[in-house]
């Protein structure tokens, strides 16, 4: 399952989702490979006191995921599709590095997560209390030559499984939430 995950790349397209029950129907009657149910993720977003990281256009975090007791550091950007994360063994003690290297908390996210996997695409459904769901079409890659072509790969998936390309939401969690 883990080549699902591998690549300096990511390519994501993000649905705001009204009806969460037919999406699934839709999404299990293709019959994909489930990697982890209604995970409760928790993601701490670090920055410097001068906002550098945000200046350049990444963003940096740690996450925490239960019961899979998952933990990884994650730094997006600051190239479009640039994506790269690494387990962790300790969130506590990545988190005491990162505050000592001088980065501080700027932002913290709950959400709840599922996550498929459908050829050669990873189907994520989170639920944020405070906006409702979501559906994330993504794929990894390590040659940036690709993206533009598994964007489309992504939105034909997406149209495979009824979303609406109408609906594809282009800010992060993060913007959403104002911060």
């Amino acid at each position: 399952m883990t080549e699902y995950f591998r690549g300096k790349y990511e390519v994501e397209v993000k649905f705001r989702i009204q009806d969460i029950v037919t999406f699934r129907e839709g999404l299990f009657s293709q019959h994909p490979e489930s990697y982890v149910f209604e995970n409760k993720e928790y993601d701490i977003y670090y920055d410097s006191e001068e906002n550098k990281l945000r200046q350049q256009n990444i963003s940096m975090v740690l996450r925490r995921m239960a019961p899979s007791g998952i933990k990884l550091w994650i730094v997006k950007g600051p190239r479009t599709g640039l994506s790269e994360a690494v387990n962790v063994e300790s969130f506590e003690i990545t988190d005491s590095i990162l505050r000592t290297l001088g980065y501080k908390p700027i932002f913290e996210l709950n959400k709840t997560r599922s996550i498929y996997f459908l050829d050669t695409f990873n189907i994520t459904m989170d639920y944020i209390e405070s906006l409702g769901h979501y559906v994330e079409i993504s794929c990894m890659t390590e040659d940036d030559s690709a993206l533009d072509l598994l964007r489309e790969k992504c939105q034909d998936c997406a149209l495979r499984l009824g979303l609406l390309l109408d609906n594809i939401e282009h800010q992060s969690y993060r913007q959403l939430l104002g911060y």
